[in-house]
């Protein structure tokens, strides 16, 4: 048996039937089994049982820097931790993903989840993913438009059947100072370079979101929800301190923390698991959780937020279970 604990920062006490740590492309033809599931460092993951296959451990960590007239190319390993990359960028003066500063996980799972943070998605600085085809193991490479990206979403996520193994991403950047400080705590005359933008965000993320080295999370849990202008208009009329934010085709995002704040589900406990007392968006494991609890509290909260507002509120979080992934509708 593999165990997961330390690939899943819930910190959950879940294991497969064997494990394979892929540090270079060619360590892929090592596969003996024809049951798997890639994962990095499992920071927005929510593993359900023991896996009944192999899991494969994304170490790839080559990293190219290269510069062109108007912008900086970067090839990173889909095993590099996103937070090292972003640090090393920033000190090169290298700007774009400073607002994804913080964020647990590796390269290679930022494009599935197309994660995003502070205005910032990293979708729109990614030229093209390279990876492996697992069921073939030819290569490939998929271009931006190629990947789909949508609201914490991709290709990749959208079609998991088809075991697309990320080695690289390859991102380009522009030059000059161009910063995102649309968002809330980041309107400040200060911020002057990529370096105090990644240090602020880092103190807002500490200043709200548990770190997952001492309290197990997946980070965000919930989607926040994207209505329609008819929905907003009636939720307006009865709360009119709702957040709000503009998306796409002229419809409008809410904050899932807000609504799970407001029907009551901040820092609640139930069993060993519950929300975070600073960002109800947030699910953690008070020690020793076991996943029926992560689970069984997500549904409590997805009900009173249904009961309260008549908003279903979609997890972010990829799910697997004794047999590979599994949609929420499974559970």
């Amino acid at each position: 048996m593999f165990d997961l604990t330390a690939y899943n920062t819930f910190g959950l006490h879940v294991y497969s039937k064997d494990g394979l740590i892929v540090r270079c492309v060619e360590d892929l033809s090592k596969i003996r089994d024809d049951k798997f599931i890639i994962l990095g460092k499992g920071s927005d993951v929510l593993l359900t049982d023991d896996y009944d296959g192999t899991v494969l451990i994304d170490e790839i960590k080559d990293l190219e820097i290269s510069e062109e007239q108007d912008s900086f190319l970067v090839k990173a390993g889909g095993g590099i931790v996103l937070d090292d990359l972003i640090a090393k960028l920033v000190s090169q003066n290298i700007g774009g993903l400073e607002n994804l500063s913080a964020i647990p996980g590796t390269v290679g799972a930022a494009p599935v989840q197309n994660i995003g943070a502070y205005g910032v998605e990293i979708g729109n600085f990614i030229e093209s993913v390279e990876f492996v085809d697992l069921l073939s193991l030819r290569k490939g490479c998929f271009n931006r438009e190629q990947c789909d990206f949508g609201y914490r979403s991709s290709y990749f996520k959208k079609n998991p059947q088809q075991k697309l193994f990320i080695t690289s991403v390859n991102m380009r950047f522009s030059k000059g100072f161009n910063p995102c400080l649309t968002y809330k705590g980041l309107q400040d005359e200060d911020l002057l370079t990529y370096a105090d933008i990644r240090n602020r965000v880092i103190a807002l993320r500490r200043k709200k979101l548990p770190d997952p080295k001492v309290v197990g999370n997946a980070g965000s849990f919930f989607k926040n929800p994207i209505v329609e202008q008819a929905v907003l208009d009636k939720l307006k009329n009865e709360y009119a301190d709702l957040p709000v934010y503009a998306a796409e085709d002229g419809k409008f995002k809410l904050a899932a923390g807000w609504l799970i704040d407001k029907s009551n589900c901040r820092g609640i406990t139930h069993g060993n698991a519950g929300t975070w007392e600073h960002q109800a968006l947030v699910l953690v494991n008070r020690g020793e959780a076991r996943p029926h609890e992560i689970v069984a509290l997500a549904k409590y909260i997805q009900a009173e937020v249904k009961t309260k507002f008549d908003i279903f509120l979609e997890p972010e979080v990829r799910v697997f279970g004794k047999d590979g992934e599994l949609k929420w509708s499974q559970l």
